[in-house]
């Protein structure tokens, strides 16, 4: 991972910026309403951002809850991917609730990063909307690290 990555919650002038609009684009493959939708859903959120030199190169945005807190997006620059990057958003949104679990739900394309990242991984009875698509609830106990 770059040495001077550092992670914080977003300000007010991270989100809707460009470096946070052209993250959700790549991570999302959204333009134009669909992508303003998405940007508004986020910045209603709770999030953490990764920055390198300033620029935002990672997103976790959740929701936190009684009994567990819901990873709701996760994206990471493509070129900084592999880095450790999404793990270490993972954790940061942990450290906000530390003592209940964490919840995420995927398809194939990143179920094995939830796996490498310490998350008890179920498949989910597919959607009918959807047959081809596999989805995996994600679950990250309040005691794993």
């Amino acid at each position: 991972m770059p040495a001077d990555v550092s992670f914080r919650a977003p300000t007010d002038r991270d989100r809707g910026s460009a470096d946070d609009l052209g993250l959700l684009a790549s991570a999302s493959g959204r333009t134009g309403s669909a992508l303003q939708s998405l940007a508004v859903e986020v910045s209603g959120a709770p999030a953490v951002v990764a920055l390198d030199d300033g620029r935002i190169v990672g997103l976790a945005s959740y929701a936190a809850g009684g009994r567990h807190s819901v990873l709701r997006y996760l994206a990471v620059d493509s070129t900084y991917r592999g880095n450790g990057i999404g793990r270490r958003l993972v954790y940061a949104v942990r450290d906000r609730a530390p003592r209940v679990a964490l919840i995420a739900e995927t398809d194939d394309a990143a179920v094995a990063f939830y796996r490498q990242t310490g998350f008890a991984v179920t498949a989910l009875p597919r959607d009918p909307r959807w047959p081809h698509v596999q989805r995996y609830r994600c679950v990250l106990a309040a005691d794993a690290r």
